[in-house]
């Protein structure tokens, strides 16, 4: 492997490193979105019983729950750009190594005695 082919998997490398970190922060973002349904059904039953002190508790956690939301959301943003600009990046380099590739044939077929 040349030094070129191992940039390259450098590159298939970091971009994969970061479909992983975006697909792991979908599925938190998705498991806070879980926990936010089930908390807003035990607001409703702790009023509905009359217990204040209780639907006080679970408002605050659920405020909590939703700022924690909030953020990974922002991180699902700023991890989805990183992710394109990588996937951009490696476009640009796979077509500058096949083109590399291609410029390579063409001067040795030219080089070639024809008979």
């Amino acid at each position: 492997m040349n030094i070129l082919e191992y940039r390259l998997t450098l590159h298939r490398r970091h971009c994969e490193e970061r479909r992983r970190y975006l697909a792991e922060l979908q599925s938190l973002a998705q498991g806070l979105r879980a926990d936010g349904s089930r908390l807003r059904l035990e607001i409703e039953q702790a009023v509905a019983v009359g217990s204040p002190a209780a639907a006080q508790n679970l408002l605050q956690r659920h405020g909590k729950l939703a700022r924690s939301l909030a953020a990974i959301e922002g991180q699902i943003v700023a991890a989805g750009d990183a992710l394109a600009a990588a996937d951009r990046e490696l476009k640009r380099r796979e077509l500058a190594a096949a083109q590399r590739a291609d410029n390579a044939g063409m001067r040795r077929m030219s080089r070639r005695p024809v008979s």
